[in-house]
């Protein structure tokens, strides 16, 4: 076991909370610093899924175009905010360079190393019981109303294939007979047997923050002002006091970039803003979740009712929520699932911290190896928060990390 260290951690989120608990369990003194409610921020309101290999970085050869008849349709899933242009375009310019080839499928190997193994690593996190009442490993699936699979989606496949990635694919009566209330104008599917959902999003948060509790964590609620590297450690401002430790993991969303920018550091995340609808009592109408690949939106069945998440919206973390967006995701509902029933609608804004490639940002300060980041899991925090929490604690106790955080380094 590594020499006990005190680490605080900015962010009480599912990448928070899950180094919090991989840290505590190795004996580290471990304190999670919380403006608000441990688990309801952008983990609260996510689409609740973990993926094995299904997931690709959101640029692609061809992302473009795809990306400019998203912009014009103003029933489309992409809007970006004339006003946070200037601040977004640097982002844009590296988010287009991903999609050639080579970097694209560069960042496809990395986001399926840090994936790949999240339904394991949480098991063990968690336990039999409490895992068993917070996943469901039933499978996702991703639908199409073309007949024919595109030269990308080839390329995909081909990929996963060499990546050992396990999935089928449907026709239509395939697709009707896996979730029968679906529309019968998608064509075509793919079956992932390796990925699945969690019944609760804040309660798979709790339930990891209760079992690093049980190890000593412990929670501050405040917020961080300001992040003070020593020579020997650490100082945290807070709003409620100074905070002293050995270690400080930042884990703290879009707000990481604010703190690495006063730390010296311009970290490349965007503002991509997500929205969700919950309708109560209709969780029953799909038994996993489906994704709607042409309009990258997905439908996943929660113990609160059947939500249905997309959107990305480019716009400053603090701007008014568009009222527009939860319209359009009522939409996406009927068209995916003609026959249900929405009488009541529960809806949701949140700030994904994205980068251009896809990639979070998990290591050290470049100048200063008592802070480490872990943020921008844009989309996928569930699936990427337990590997990035073992990679944070091989890193605090000085190992070598399982798995290379190369690809993830500060930049």
């Amino acid at each position: 076991m590594a020499e006990p260290r005190t680490v605080a951690i900015v962010g009480g989120g599912i990448v928070g909370v899950s180094c919090a608990l991989m840290l505590a369990r190795e004996g580290h003194r471990v304190t999670v610093v919380e403006e608000g409610r441990i688990g309801h921020g952008c983990s609260w309101g996510n689409g609740a899924q973990y993926n094995a290999g299904s997931a690709f970085p959101m640029a692609h050869p061809g992302v473009m175009w795809r990306a400019l008849r998203w912009l014009a349709d103003n029933k489309g899933p992409v809007r970006l905010a004339p006003r946070e242009l200037p601040r977004t375009l640097p982002w844009l310019v590296r988010f287009l360079r991903t999609g050639r080839p080579e970097a694209w499928e560069a960042a496809y190997t990395a986001l399926h190393a840090l994936n790949q193994p999240c339904a394991a690593l949480y098991r063990d996190m968690l336990g039999d019981t409490e895992w068993k009442r917070l996943f469901r490993p039933s499978g996702a699936l991703h639908v199409w109303r073309d007949v024919s699979p595109s030269a990308l989606d080839e390329l995909v496949g081909s990929l996963r294939t060499r990546h050992g990635v396990a999935f089928e694919s449907l026709s239509a009566e395939q697709l009707q007979d896996l979730e029968p209330a679906l529309s019968h104008d998608y064509k075509r599917g793919i079956f992932f047997p390796g990925s699945g959902h969690v019944t609760s999003p804040p309660s798979l948060v709790e339930g990891l923050m209760n079992r690093a509790a049980a190890f000593g964590a412990s929670i501050w609620a405040a917020r961080v002002e300001a992040i003070e590297p020593g020579t020997e450690g650490v100082t945290l401002q807070t709003s409620t006091g100074p905070l002293s430790c050995d270690t400080v993991v930042i884990a703290a969303g879009i707000a990481s970039r604010d703190l690495a920018r006063s730390l010296g550091i311009s970290l490349s995340l965007a503002s991509e803003r997500g929205y969700h609808i919950t309708m109560p009592g209709a969780s029953g109408a799909i038994s996993r979740p489906v994704t709607d690949a042409a309009s990258a939106f997905v439908a996943t069945p929660l113990n609160e009712g059947l939500r249905i998440v997309g959107i990305a919206e480019f716009n400053a973390p603090d701007a008014p929520r568009d009222a527009k967006q939860s319209l359009k995701l009522q939409g996406y509902a009927r068209a995916m699932l003609p026959d249900i029933s929405i009488s009541q609608v529960n809806d949701w804004m949140g700030v994904r911290p994205s980068t251009p490639d896809s990639l979070p940002i998990i290591g050290p300060h470049p100048k200063h190896a008592h802070i480490l980041f872990a943020t921008g899991h844009g989309h996928m925090g569930i699936s990427g928060a337990a590997m990035t929490a073992a990679i944070i604690s091989d890193l605090v106790a000085g190992r070598a990390p399982r798995i290379s955080n190369g690809p993830y380094r500060v930049r």
